[in-house]
């Protein structure tokens, strides 16, 4: 075969890959125009929510838990129906403990509550109340943070103790070294959690006595403040005990967010027991940790 007839060949080989390259760039650009014009017209205008938050309204019973589908929407949502929805609730460890939920979702979006028990289309908005059997909650581990003993365990075993103040328990030798109840940004959401940021070669142990247990331990954790977050790479290890029995451990990066991590306890239920968190980072730098936890039946 002469050397012109390989030229040619690879020369229409080469003119092909390109038109095909041309026509994938074409058809995006149709694929982008098109769900440019298009998304306007199917996202809820202000009568949608309107004509939602309305039906939510009339059916709402203290207690029910209101949420919005995709969650990127719920600034939206709350802006509607935010008196409905105060802040222990948008900042909730989950939604294990709501018996009834309102969802109001669009675009398709969605999650499974429960049984749906009315549903109801206004425009682009649908809303959804589902209802289940709510977990029962026998502790709340941030409401009750006084209750807690605190002490950072050094590397040979001797236990610092901690200081109760009026808004924290504040530990020895470094002003950052505390555990204290807060409103928290974990993972682009707000959440109550207990506040506290591990030391370089030590253990933090936050410790409850006498905590009425239930079939599960619901644990939330997550590194807080998203600027802090951007600073350091380390991670945080949280190991849950109850009466010295490990239960489970959970782990705290830059990217797991706020993260619920559910531990058997079902040789405990119905009994009371110490419940201790043992916190630790071998690279602490900028590590903002929150958790909190829940028993449950």
């Amino acid at each position: 075969m002469s050397g012109a007839a390989i030229f040619d060949r690879a020369w229409i080989r080469q003119r092909r890959v390109s038109a095909v390259v041309v026509v994938a760039v074409l058809l995006l650009a149709l694929v982008e125009t098109a769900t440019a014009l298009i998304a306007p017209l199917r996202a809820p205008g202000d009568a949608d929510w309107k004509a939602a938050a309305a039906t939510v309204r009339a059916g709402f019973r203290p207690g029910d838990l209101i949420v919005a589908a995709p969650d990127w929407a719920d600034q939206v949502m709350r802006l509607h129906l935010g008196d409905l929805v105060p802040i222990k609730m948008a900042a909730r460890l989950d939604d294990a403990r709501y018996g009834r939920v309102w969802e109001i979702s669009q675009r398709g979006a969605g999650a499974d509550y429960g049984t749906v028990a009315a549903s109801t289309r206004h425009g682009a908005l649908t809303v959804r109340r589902h209802e289940r059997q709510a977990a029962a909650v026998s502790f709340d581990f941030f409401d009750e943070w006084q209750k807690a003993r605190v002490v950072r365990v050094q590397p040979g075993g001797a236990e610092i103790p901690c200081e109760k103040l009026a808004d924290r328990f504040q530990c020895p030798d470094w002003g950052f070294n505390f555990v204290k109840p807060q409103l928290l940004e974990i993972g682009t959401t707000m959440r109550n959690a207990l506040y506290a940021q591990p030391v370089a070669g030590a253990t933090v142990v936050v410790e409850f006595a006498a905590v009425p247990l239930g079939r599960e331990l619901a644990v939330g954790a997550g590194l807080h403040h998203v600027w802090r977050r951007r600073d350091a790479e380390g991670t945080v290890d949280l190991r849950v005990l109850v009466d010295g029995k490990e239960v489970g451990r959970t782990r705290a990066s830059n990217r797991t967010g706020w993260k619920v991590d559910r531990f058997d306890t079902g040789a405990f239920a119905g009994k009371t027991g110490t419940v201790r968190f043992e916190l630790t980072s071998d690279q602490p730098f900028s590590r903002h940790f929150g958790f909190t936890a829940e028993p449950r039946s």
